[in-house]
C-alpha cells in the first residue's frame, strides 16, 4: 500500500510541474456547478502588491492560448453570472429594471444609455464581497491601478501558430488571449482572436468602467467608448496575497 501511495505522490508532483505550478498553487478551484476548473498562476510582485491571477478567463474551457477554448465568456460590467455572458446567449432590447432581475439574455443598449441597467450602480464589482462579483470566492476583478502595475512588469503582443493574438505579460507569467468583444448596441461579436478587452472592477465616470484594451499594434488602460458598461468583455480574476 505504501508503495502505491509513493507512486501516486510522484505522479501528482510531475503533473504539477508540467502545468508550471508550484505545490502551493496546484489546488483546483471549481465554480459554476463544477463546469469550470481554475488554477492559480505564479504570484506577480507589483507596485500594487503581490497579485495572484487565475490561469484562464471566466468561462474558459482551457488555458491553451492557441485555442479559442481559452477565450471564455464576455460579461456586461456589473452583471453576475446569469447566462448573458455565454457566447450563445440570446439578446434582448429590454433594459434591466435593477441588478437582481437580469434574466439570462445579453441586454442590447439600443437607447445608447451606456448601461444595461435602468438605475446604474457603481459598487457591483468593486471588491471580492461585491453584490454581483462573478469571480470564485476570495477572488475579484483587478482594479485599473492593478492592471497598470501588471503591465509595468513588461508585456509583448504575440500571435500563436493558429493565428490567435494574445498579450504576454512578465515574460509569459500571465497570458491574456484576444477574446474579442460583444457590441453593446447590436449584440454582435467583434475582433475575436484579434483584440482583447478586459474589465477592471472599478468605475471611472458615469456609465463607464475601467479596463484594458489591446491588439497587435496598440494597448491602452485609458477608458474609451469601449468602457461603456453594456459591452461584453472578458474577465480574469485575481486576489491580493496577504
Amino acid at each position: 500500500m505504501k508503495k502505491y501511495l509513493i507512486i501516486f505522490a510522484i505522479l501528482l508532483s510531475i503533473n504539477s510541474i508540467a502545468q508550471n505550478y508550484d505545490d502551493g498553487f496546484s489546488k483546483p478551484i471549481i465554480t459554476e456547478d463544477g463546469n469550470f476548473t481554475y488554477y492559480e498562476l505564479e504570484p506577480l510582485q507589483t507596485s500594487e502588491g503581490v497579485l495572484i491571477f487565475l490561469d484562464r478567463n471566466l468561462g474558459a474551457l482551457s488555458n491553451d492560448i492557441t485555442s479559442s477554448d481559452s477565450w471564455g465568456d464576455l460579461y456586461q460590467w456589473g452583471r453576475r453570472t446569469d447566462g448573458h455572458e455565454k457566447r450563445l446567449s440570446d439578446t434582448t432590447n429590454t433594459i434591466s429594471p435593477n441588478f437582481q432581475k437580469t434574466g439570462k439574455d445579453f441586454i442590447v443598449d439600443s437607447a445608447r444609455a451606456n448601461d444595461w441597467i435602468a438605475y446604474p450602480k457603481d459598487d457591483l464589482w468593486n471588491n471580492a464581497s461585491a453584490t454581483n462579483n462573478p469571480c470564485p470566492c476570495g477572488y475579484r476583478l483587478p482594479t485599473e491601478r492593478e492592471w497598470k502595475a501588471v503591465l509595468n512588469l513588461g508585456y509583448e503582443i504575440k500571435s500563436t501558430s493558429t493565428g490567435i493574438y494574445y498579450i504576454s505579460i512578465a515574460n509569459g507569467k500571465l497570458n491574456l488571449p484576444c477574446a474579442g468583444l460583444r457590441n453593446a448596441f447590436t449584440g454582435n461579436f467583434q475582433y475575436q482572436g484579434m483584440q482583447g478587452y478586459y474589465w477592471a472592477g472599478d468605475v471611472s465616470q458615469q456609465g463607464m468602467s475601467s479596463g484594458i484594451d489591446f491588439n497587435k499594434t496598440d494597448i491602452t488602460t485609458n477608458v474609451t467608448i469601449y468602457g461603456f458598461r453594456a459591452f461584453g468583455r472578458s474577465v480574469r480574476c485575481v486576489k491580493l496575497q496577504n
